[in-house]
């Protein structure tokens, strides 16, 4: 964590504006995010993890499939958050080449718990991403071992169907409708079998958005994350661009949460007066929030 507790989002000047006015933030699916591999990595580092068990190489292929899968199935919604609160690459990336703001939030009131208003700890999650595999390789080796040591023993009760690749099983697991056409049963206790590995696996769910390449460790990231099946839910909203139609979702920073916003940086670029930024904030109820500009004066 810093030094001094927050966990900063870089955004353009209107969409801080849109956050600190109408006291809500959005949620944006991860699927739609700048790494390619987003929810994949877990899965192709189990997979790796496996082959070092006893379990046959067929049931290996199902293991991954099911674990990689899962990003196909699962949405990760999350609100981006960087441990660094004046950062020229966090800047250049996220916050409109510097022009834009950060706003500092307090990981301990965004893990409260505020029942059904708001964030909290009832439905979301704080994650601090981890980068690269070789932390991952070591939290996920008991796992492996363990369904390694369950499963092996029971032989090639299950595999993927003949002729079908791993890209085209991935697929037809994206669509519920289609998921039967992926495996081929041995014999008459791979049902069974089948679901006590689905269930063995299951804990790795919720991890998969919590690993990125280590090409981004840098940007020091946390998410605020909430899990969503991919279907239709009240509490999804839509937007669309010129390229694609887009979900997210809301949350609400309402008076039980307010003192989750502490401290908004203007960007280098930011040509805002601090005191009309102070006078904007406490017009919208945020009037202990701190203001500074940032301290990367020779950029331009």
């Amino acid at each position: 964590m810093t030094d001094d507790r927050l966990l900063f989002h870089y955004c353009s000047t209107q969409t801080g504006f849109a956050i600190l006015q109408k006291r809500e933030f959005r949620l944006s699916a991860l699927s739609s995010a700048n790494d390619t591999l987003e929810g994949r990595v877990l899965g192709r580092v189990f997979a790796q993890l496996l082959r070092n068990t006893d379990l046959p190489p067929e049931l290996v292929d199902v293991a991954s499939v099911i674990v990689e899968g899962y990003a196909d199935s699962t949405e990760g919604f999350a609100f981006c958050l960087s441990e660094k609160s004046d950062l020229l690459s966090q800047w250049r990336s996220y916050g409109r080449d510097g022009s834009g703001i950060a706003i500092g939030f307090s990981p301990d009131v965004l893990m409260t718990d505020f029942g059904e208003v708001n964030f909290g700890a009832k439905f979301y999650e704080l994650v601090k991403v981890e980068y690269g595999e070789e932390g991952l390789q070591n939290s996920l080796k008991p796992v492996a071992d363990a369904v390694g040591a369950e499963f092996a023993k029971f032989g090639v009760f299950a595999s993927l169907k003949d002729g079908m690749t791993k890209e085209r099983a991935l697929l037809l697991l994206a669509d519920r409708e289609q998921a039967a056409r992926v495996f081929a049963s041995a014999n008459d206790n791979a049902s069974e079998l089948l679901d006590r590995l689905l269930k063995s696996l299951a804990p790795l769910h919720f991890q998969i958005y919590g690993t990125k390449s280590a090409h981004f460790y840098e940007e020091c990231e946390w998410r605020l994350l909430r899990h969503r099946h991919k279907v239709a839910l009240p509490d999804i909203e839509y937007f669309a661009d010129e390229h694609s139609i887009r979900p997210y979702i809301t949350s609400l920073v309402a008076d039980p949460a307010r003192e989750a916003i502490e401290e908004v940086i203007l960007g280098p670029k930011n040509r805002t007066s601090l005191e009309w930024m102070r006078a904007f904030l406490t017009s919208v109820g945020l009037p202990n929030v701190r203001v500074r500009r940032s301290a990367i004066d020779s950029y331009r």
